[in-house]
């Protein structure tokens, strides 16, 4: 082609459809051109797809001939929009040849009708149905292509009227508050991108959708969504997550009912109801699965651990059996407690209640007068619980009833014997207890290991070491719990709680293992440990009580690849339980503390426990947690007192800061 001043060019821009310009002059193979915007840029020859033959614009007053040149381009749009590519296409199927652009014009257009061939040419870069475009040159499609083109427009302007509709719910959700129907069909996307955000897999059209809205920002679709009311401002984010299970079907609920209806005297099982049983728990337990009788013979003593029995009900594969699988053990939060066993069994029939005689597997554990541990008798039994209470009411009776004042008395001895073997007795820290109750958030400090939560704690302690050695010596496949050690290495010992001394003997202490091997468990002294204390709580439990039941029934056994096939199941949810309740007491521990900003600052008391190049560790007492912060500008050091202020506190992505302060002298 031959390019002069003034000419009016289609070139190939950044999008598929020509753009005009205005050749300003040539220099070898290129042009300078002048844009729509008045900006001038240089082409090669070859971009040009179709040219003017004469000059149509005066070039030397540069804003004229922007303007000429704009006018010119609106001539060619407004030409484009009424042109019918259908009724071309119709007139060339016959010869359906690829034709040149000016082949196809001279069938409609004078040659020096410019505005109208480039209003054609632009329509025919543009199109997607009527034409095939290879190399600048068009060929008309068949009719059966056609058909297919146009129903693929046709649905593709309807995914574009949807997402339109989407884009407008979207706005109407961010901006008012309102959830409309059409994005139903989306919420679970919503919601998985509200805790993901861009790793969320939602679908492409709810994405493009959402940036589009000018929401694609995950903070500010869960603050949309609980101003609909979708979500609520304390919304468990782990349960979405994890597609945690809270309720059961229709027809777990019904298996629950029939196994509930049994008559437990129907059962062939030792009657241990004339024993002294007392089940004591935390406040507010419902689901009671252990208790205990203790009795002193001429030669020995003998403590009873009784562990409620559903494994009696639910057999392997039944409903009931795969849905405790699935959820692995209980959930307890604050706010919502989410049983591995509907109500009906967990905190019904099987609960050890008072008054009411249960079914249990009760270990008779038989020490001698100096509290050497000697053996464990196993039954099938059921019980009797004569009183059911909590740690705080057992406490206040335990001077004046003598009973359980002689139980706990057995259970220090046991305590020391323990230490002789090597436990490590740490003093621990409180507990700390969140209740949320009529959306008021109570904060409660407990000393788990004084008293009678300690004693329960060592008898659970005594049946599952006893457990493990009755496994071991039976030869029945198992999973115990093996803590490695060095007996060699010296733990401090405090007789109050030390932050310092715990944390420097949490960094020495190893991970607890659970696998076939039978070993020892250094923290705890005992050699041999596993647990079967929590079978309406915990699934793997469950199935060591079917383990325990077969061999005395004289059935076959588990063998340790099915055992540890079916724990390995339930343990990706007992995983997901844990970082469930973990998280939710943080919460609420957080929410807590941010509801005490608003009167006033937060400051705790702490300790420094250990101190680095850039951020230090120390220990809160209202939190009963170890935290960490930049280093502050005060020499540290540890078991050093200072103050720790809230700095900041983010609910949605669970963060607090803090910063120490010195404590003047």
């Amino acid at each position: 082609m031959n390019f002069s001043a003034g000419y009016i060019i289609e070139f190939v821009s950044k999008g598929s459809v020509p753009e005009a310009a205005v050749v300003l002059n040539t220099a070898g193979t290129n042009i300078r051109i002048m844009l729509i915007n008045g900006k001038e840029t240089n082409i090669p020859e070859k971009k040009v797809l179709y040219s003017s033959n004469r000059s149509l614009i005066t070039v030397s007053d540069k804003e004229n001939c922007k303007q000429n040149l704009i006018s010119i381009n609106n001539a060619r749009k407004e030409i484009a929009e009424k042109i019918d590519l259908a009724e071309i296409r119709e007139l060339l199927a016959e010869d359906p040849k690829f034709y040149e652009l000016n082949e196809i014009a001279e069938f409609l257009y004078d040659s020096s009708d410019y505005d109208s061939i480039a209003a054609l040419l632009r329509k025919l870069c543009d199109d997607h149905i009527y034409f095939k475009n290879k190399n600048n040159t068009f060929q008309p499609v068949s009719q059966e292509t056609l058909q297919q083109a146009i129903e693929q427009q046709k649905k593709k302007e309807l995914q574009e009227q949807e997402e339109s509709i989407l884009v407008e719910a979207l706005k109407n959700l961010l901006n008012k508050g309102v959830f409309e129907d059409c994005l139903k069909t989306y919420l679970q996307d919503l919601k998985d991108f509200v805790i993901f955000g861009e790793e969320a897999k939602i679908s492409k059209k709810l994405s493009n959708s959402l940036t589009k809205a000018s929401i694609n920002n995950n903070r500010k679709v869960y603050q949309a969504l609980v101003r609909a009311g979708i979500l609520s401002e304390d919304e468990n984010f782990d349960l979405i997550k994890f597609r945690t299970p809270i309720a059961f079907s229709e027809e777990q609920i019904e298996e629950a009912k029939v196994f509930c209806n049994i008559d437990i005297k129907s059962f062939k099982r030792v009657d241990l109801t004339n024993l002294k049983t007392w089940a004591i728990d935390s406040p507010g337990s419902k689901d009671r699965d252990d208790a205990f009788s203790f009795e002193k013979k001429d030669d020995s003593y003998i403590l009873w651990v009784h562990i409620a029995d559903p494994s009696e009900l639910i057999n392997p594969d039944t409903l009931l059996d795969k849905e405790a699988s699935r959820r692995g053990s209980s959930v307890y939060m604050p706010d919502l407690r989410i049983n591995m066993l509907p109500e009906k069994i967990s905190e019904e029939f099987c609960s050890l209640d008072e008054g009411s005689e249960k079914l249990a597997l009760s270990f008779a554990l038989e020490f001698s007068l100096d509290y050497e541990y000697k053996k464990v008798s196993i039954y099938e039994s059921i019980i009797k619980v004569e009183k059911a209470t909590d740690y705080n009411s057992a406490n206040k009776i335990l001077e004046t009833d003598e009973w359980l004042k002689s139980a706990y008395d057995f259970s220090e001895h046991l305590k020391r014997k323990r230490i002789e073997n090597g436990a490590i007795m740490l003093v621990r820290q409180a507990e700390v207890e969140i209740k949320v109750i009529d959306n008021q958030i109570i904060i409660e400090h407990e000393n788990r290991d004084e008293l009678t939560p300690g004693m329960i704690a060592e008898f659970m302690i005594w049946a599952n070491h006893a457990v493990a050695k009755w496994f071991h010596e039976n030869n029945i496949p198992c999973l115990y719990r093996v803590q490695e050690g060095d007996s060699e290495t010296q733990i401090p010992t405090s007789e109050i709680f030390d932050p310092v001394i715990f944390w420097n003997t949490l960094k020495l202490m190893r991970k607890t293992t659970v696998g076939a091997d039978f070993g020892k468990h250094y923290s705890l002294g005992v050699n041999g440990y596993t647990q079967i204390s929590s079978p309406l709580r915990r699934y793997s439990d469950l199935l060591l009580h079917r383990q325990i039941k077969a061999f005395l029934r004289g059935k076959p056994t588990m063998s340790q690849e099915e055992l540890n096939n079916k724990v390995m199941i339930s343990d990706i949810a007992v995983d997901r339980a844990e970082i469930t309740m973990r998280n939710r007491e943080r919460y609420f521990m957080l929410k807590y503390i941010k509801q005490q900003q608003k009167t006033s600052e937060v400051i705790f008391d702490g300790v420094i426990v250990d101190s680095g190049l850039t951020e230090v560790n120390f220990y809160v007492d209202f939190i009963c947690a170890f935290r960490h912060c930049r280093k502050p500008n005060f020499n540290v050091a540890p078991g050093m007192k200072v103050k720790v202020k809230v700095n900041q506190i983010d609910l949605f992505d669970s963060i607090i800061r803090f910063d120490l302060k010195q404590i003047k002298a």
